[in-house]
This record gives C-alpha cells, structure tokens and sequence, in this order.
C-alpha cells in the first residue's frame, strides 16, 4: 500500500512539473530610444487582456507603448526650451502606440532586450499599461496627436504628470515593477539608469529570435 502511495505521489510531482515547465510564457520587448524607454508586444498575446479595443493595429505583428510629456513626445523637432518646461514643470502625459511588422531589434536603432513573463506577470504589466489611457466621458480613448511612425501609430491622452522625477523611464520601471521584476522606479531617473537594472533580468533581441518563440508562445 505504501508503495502504491509513492508511485501516486511520484507520478503527481511528475504531472506537476510537465505542467509548469509547459506554461505559457509571454515574451516583451525593452526598447532604448535614446533617451525615454518604451515597451513593445506581440498584438495576439494582447487578446483577451485589458489593453484596450481602440488601441490594436490587427494587421501588424507588434505593438510598442510608451509615456512621455503631451507637448514634447509629440513634436517632431523638440528644442532645448521644450526639454527644460517637460523636465521642471509637471505637465500632462501622453501615451504612443505604434505597431510593426519586424522585430524590434530589427526595426529600432537604440539596444533591445527581451524578457519571457509569466500568465500572471505578463497580465500585470498589460493592466498597468492599459490603466494610463485616459477616457472620456462616454469611456473611449482620447486621441490627441498623430503618432511619430506613421498611420499605424497614434498618441493617446494618458493619465499622469510629467516631470523630471517622474519621467519615462520611471513609468517603464514601475510598469515592470508591477509586473513582479526587481526593478526601482526611485534609481530609473535616466535610461541609463533603468537599462542597468534591465541588464541582469533580461537577454539582448537579436532579429532571429522573434522568429523562433514557438518553445515558449
């Protein structure tokens, strides 16, 4: 009988294991803009999440996301004025989304990294995204400006001010925060700063690999 016990506990820690090593992983993306951070997806793990119905470019494979000041963000050709009135006084916030087909360390300059989520974690990190958009008095989005990429790329009101200690990168790394990562919004004053804390819980994208995710998709 006691045998009989083993084998059903063994083969129970046995099913347990397959299953977790089989859960579903999400993979994001961390893009280096130079100076702000944002945060990218693929559009089919966003399904059935709360990020919001207004905001999904179907035809395109990838959505990136970030937060920055509503007058600065969206000029095409900031000066040094509009720089300095974003960092020292608070401002309202927009939110850019912007959908691609490549892979981000295809289509960005600046360094990409990949980080592989959880159910949990990734479903975290989409509602915290998806609670910045701000709404209107019916519950739609606000769209305020064209987006920097194009036709498939839009700038949302978002919820927030904007200032130099609570800037970009400081969203990106609460936003990561919330999603269980060992990432301090308080030492995220400049990118530099977040993409240091970035490095040990993340790989370098490479093109290649957003080809190959059938292992954790």
């Amino acid at each position: 009988m006691n045998r009989k016990r083993f084998f059903l506990l063994g083969l129970m820690l046995l099913l347990a294991g397959l299953a977790a090593a089989q859960e579903r992983r999400f993979r994001i993306y961390l893009i280096h803009h130079g100076w702000h951070a944002g945060i990218a997806f693929y559009q089919a793990d966003l399904e059935g999440t709360d990020w919001p119905a207004e905001a999904f470019f179907p035809e395109r494979r990838f959505v990136e996301v970030g937060w920055g000041e509503a007058g600065y963000y969206p000029d095409p050709d900031p000066g040094a004025g509009d720089a300095l009135r974003a960092a020292l006084w608070p401002t309202d916030a927009v939110l850019h989304v912007a959908a691609f087909d490549h892979p981000p360390a295809l289509i960005f300059k600046g360094p990409v990294r990949q980080i592989d989520l959880d159910s949990t974690a990734f479903r975290r990190l989409v509602a915290y995204v998806a609670d910045y958009f701000k709404r209107d008095a019916q519950g739609r989005l606000e769209p305020v400006a064209p987006g920097l990429y194009g036709v498939e790329s839009q700038f949302y009101a978002a919820k927030g001010r904007y200032h130099l200690f609570n800037n970009c990168n400081h969203w990106v790394a609460r936003a990561l925060r919330a999603a269980g990562l060992s990432v301090h919004p308080a030492r995220a004053l400049t990118l530099g700063d977040l993409w240091r804390q970035l490095e040990p819980l993340s790989q370098a994208a490479s093109p290649e690999a957003a080809g190959c995710l059938s292992n954790i998709r």
